[in-house]
């Protein structure tokens, strides 16, 4: 008996980035609320042509409710140690997640948390 495989829950196929007015159709967010956590993200939003933001950003929400499709990138802080992908280079502390959990709660079905790289 066979058994349907799906992705993980990590891997991200996007088709090629559009605009929706000025807004970015993905946006991907760093749960980590601070600089570096913008940075991590705006290097994965380079490579699928969206916007980034962090957990702490005062229009999360507006951007949230925008964008068709949002990524979340949670690492954990082992694996922000161990990699080399700067988008998974900042991991945050467990009351930053919380908060991003409850912000983003209306928005569930378009958000997709990554916590480390797609695999090849």
């Amino acid at each position: 008996m066979s058994s349907a495989t799906r992705p993980l829950p990590t891997d991200v196929t996007l088709s090629a980035p559009r605009e929706t007015g000025d807004e970015a159709r993905v946006l991907v967010i760093a749960a980590r609320p601070d600089s570096s956590g913008l940075a991590a993200a705006e290097v994965l939003a380079e490579r699928v042509g969206g916007a980034a933001a962090h957990s702490g950003d005062a229009e999360l929400g507006t951007k949230a409710g925008r964008a068709a499709q949002v990524i979340v990138l949670d690492p954990s802080s082992l694996r922000a140690k161990m990699t080399r992908d700067r988008a998974f280079s900042a991991p945050a502390g467990a009351a930053a997640r919380r908060d991003l959990l409850n912000r983003l709660a209306p928005f569930q079905d378009r958000v997709r948390w990554m916590t480390r790289p797609a695999a090849a």
